[in-house]
């Protein structure tokens, strides 16, 4: 370790190691130290939220930062799948489900943070970056371009400077707390998960012939979604066998002192999830860990500086696991900083762009949040829900996730240009999340159908757009698929509208303004969920 460095980064976890990877990759010549409190190399079945990664972050591991070999050791995954409360919740063949029966295009993974993580460590030595575990950060002081850490690595003290101070702690937050930055997220869900070294397989559940046969790859690969009225519960696989299982709720609807000890998840899976519930039960001698989160959402002020600090990873933001976005943000804001170390880096003058990367870093939160708040009461609806989901699908894909794999969001000049239409998206969003609530609290009409398989790796239109993500474009080409998209969001818009407005008319109060469409998208899953 020396005194001197161009980058600290404070914490040496995912947002850590993958924004140090895309620095050298970007200027080879940097100097960076990662400070990182632990010991490595950590347990392969580390305790931290985020094992499933989306197309966003799968494109950022594999692509921006070449890490297709470590990928390679972790599990491909085969979607986000999801199971509506049927009855007593005994029987998985009897719940409608939702999600694909094959791999989609775009790649995703289910990532075994411990080892995967280690992985990124060992990368980050051989790229020449500075790693040190067991590094504890006692203080710092900031300055303007220069910054001072006083830090205890393996119990002796040492003073480091460096040009710019990063924050990947986590939820220590310590720039977060220093200077001030907390902000209330108003999402208000709590959650607690634990592991189980075993391979539990949804696809054991049932031995029905035709369920099992619904899909042409194992559903174990999936981001198991068992949803109910305002909660759902996640089971992850991962590389190392073992397999992660999670309970996130509602306050409102699961107070949160009836999951915070794994006991008392215990009891509160025999009652809502009893299946699930016995299974983990039959391998409760391979229980490895446990732990919750009160309030997890949470916001902050202001995540960059052109004095050369920053904020990335869950010592800033986080809003909600549903739709496994925690990563996303991450490639996301390692995005942004990246950029602007690397720009001032080589001598150009950043005050600008940090003002434009913080309200565009700020603006994509904002635009997440409506699909998440107040919405977990829609859960046990599984028509409402089931659209929504392929609503929701739609406009990541159609938006969020086609600028990232273009490489847009630090071309300013391009966002400027799309930023009309990124509005036009927000809005009709907003709209339509207000109205799949509304909708939800109206139409309680239940499905009696139980052998209901929302496939949707056979919605023609969704698969597109998903396909469309490995597209090679061109500026204008790119701006036209973006008109062709808000073209399709406000068709499928008035496709939903219409359809839900046909029993219940009190819904046109609720509908976003859209034009009348033709065009039948959803045709096959509302005859399914009739």
């Amino acid at each position: 370790m020396h005194q001197q460095y161009d980058v600290l980064i404070m914490g040496g976890g995912l947002s850590g190691l993958t924004l140090a990877i895309q620095l050298k990759r970007k200027a080879a010549s940097l100097r960076i130290l990662i400070a990182e409190k632990s010991m490595h190399p950590v347990p392969e079945a580390a305790h931290k939220v985020g094992e499933s990664s989306v197309e966003i972050a799968s494109h950022y591991f594999e692509n921006i930062l070449g890490l297709k070999p470590q990928l390679d050791n972790e599990l491909p995954k085969l979607g986000l799948r999801f199971f509506y409360t049927k009855g007593d919740n005994l029987d998985i063949s009897r719940r409608i489900e939702l999600g694909p029966n094959d791999f989609p295009a775009a790649k995703s993974y289910q990532l075994d943070r411990g080892r995967f993580e280690n992985a990124l460590a060992e990368r980050c030595l051989q790229l020449g970056i500075d790693f040190q575990d067991n590094c504890k950060i006692k203080d710092i002081a900031l300055g303007k371009n220069q910054h001072q850490a006083v830090m205890v690595h393996n119990g002796q003290e040492s003073v480091v400077q460096a040009n710019w101070l990063v924050d990947s702690t986590g939820r220590m937050s310590l720039l977060k707390r220093k200077l001030k930055l907390a902000k209330p997220a108003y999402h208000d869900i709590n959650a607690s998960w634990f592991r189980i070294n075993h391979e539990i397989s949804i696809d054991n559940w049932s031995e029905k012939p035709d369920w099992q046969a619904r899909v042409n790859a194992p559903r174990r690969l999936s981001t198991n979604h068992l949803l109910g009225k305002g909660y759902w519960v996640w089971l992850i696989p991962l590389s190392s066998g073992a397999t992660s299982i999670g309970i996130v709720a509602d306050a409102k609807l699961h107070p949160y002192a009836e999951i915070n000890t794994f006991e008392r998840a215990k009891v509160w899976l025999k009652k809502y999830e009893p299946q699930c519930a016995q299974i983990i039960e039959q391998h409760i001698d391979k229980f490895q860990d446990f732990l919750t989160l009160k309030h997890y959402s949470h916001n902050c002020k202001k995540m960059y500086s052109a004095d050369g600090w920053a904020i990335t990873g869950d010592a800033g933001v986080f809003l909600d696991p549903f739709y496994s976005p925690g990563s996303d943000f991450i490639a996301l804001n390692n995005g942004f900083i990246g950029d602007l170390i690397v720009k001032q880096y080589t001598g150009e003058d950043i005050a600008a762009r940090t003002e434009q990367y913080e309200k565009l870093f700020r603006t994509l939160f904002l635009a997440f949040c409506p699909v998440y708040e107040d919405q977990y009461p829609i859960m046990a609806n599984a028509k409402v829900m089931s659209i929504k989901i392929i609503w929701d699908y739609t406009l990541y894909w159609s938006g969020a996730a086609l600028l990232f794999f273009r490489d847009k969001f630090c071309d300013l000049a391009f966002m400027e240009i799309a930023a009309t239409s990124l509005q036009q998206i927000y809005q009709i969003n907003l709209q339509m999340q207000g109205f799949f609530r509304q909708w939800a609290e109206i139409d309680l009409s239940s499905i009696e159908k139980s052998d209901i398989f929302i496939n949707y790796s056979k919605i023609g239109f969704l698969q597109q757009l998903n396909k469309d993500l490995l597209k090679e474009q061109n500026d204008t080409e790119l701006q036209q698929q973006l008109i062709q998209n808000i073209a399709l969001i406000r068709e499928l818009a008035a496709e939903v509208v219409a359809e839900a407005c046909v029993g219940f008319p009190e819904l046109e109060a609720y509908a976003p303004e859209v034009p009348e469409s033709r065009l039948r998208y959803l045709k096959d899953v509302f005859e399914l969920l009739r």
